[in-house]
């Protein structure tokens, strides 16, 4: 008998460390991102949702400008360690037809926008068996990996195009019981 309660035991403490020690806080360096020129000020901050890792980022812009602000998502790219990995999207697209397709977001003068946004390659799909609940599409934000995470931001205001790169490093420690 006490061989079966030692047994359970040591596979009860196994059980723990191991639930424990693939456990990982997740943060990003910095927090928020920004960057301020004259005509606008755009942030970055990477989001978790409810989640224990990053899956989004929320864009902020506020422009500063006489005109208007145009974002150009066909050319706005997500980069993971100084490898171009595509586009980012966001809630009210579909991701299946995008190539090349997303309509801009114009921003107007002295108004600000904001935008959750995530990498193409990072969405999680619903299983095909899986009904999207009413008003969502068939996919999820997806874990951002770790390491550097870069948004080349594409920009038009008064005929000229800019790009912006915005970069946050996602970093994990396990957490310590």
């Amino acid at each position: 008998m006490k061989k079966i309660a030692w047994a359970i035991l040591a596979a009860a403490v196994l059980t723990w460390s191991c639930a424990h020690s693939n456990r990982a806080t997740w943060t990003s360096i910095p927090v928020v991102q920004y960057v301020s020129r004259p005509a606008y000020t755009i942030q970055v901050e990477p989001l978790k949702r409810d989640m224990l890792f990053f899956v989004s980022f929320r864009l902020d812009i506020q422009n500063r400008g006489s005109g208007p602000l145009e974002v150009d998502w066909n050319d706005t790219r997500y980069i993971h360690n100084g490898k171009n990995l595509g586009v980012l999207v966001f809630r009210g697209i579909d991701p299946g037809t995008i190539r090349g397709s997303i309509q801009p977001d114009t921003v107007p003068a002295g108004a600000n926008f904001s935008k959750e946004i995530f990498p193409l390659k990072t969405i999680a799909f619903l299983p095909r068996t899986q009904v999207p609940e009413p008003g969502r599409l068939g996919f999820e934000p997806g874990i951002l990996p770790g390491g550097e995470n870069s948004i080349r931001l594409a920009l038009r205001q008064n005929g000229q195009k800019r790009q912006e790169i915005l970069t946050v490093r996602l970093v994990s420690k396990p957490d310590t019981p």
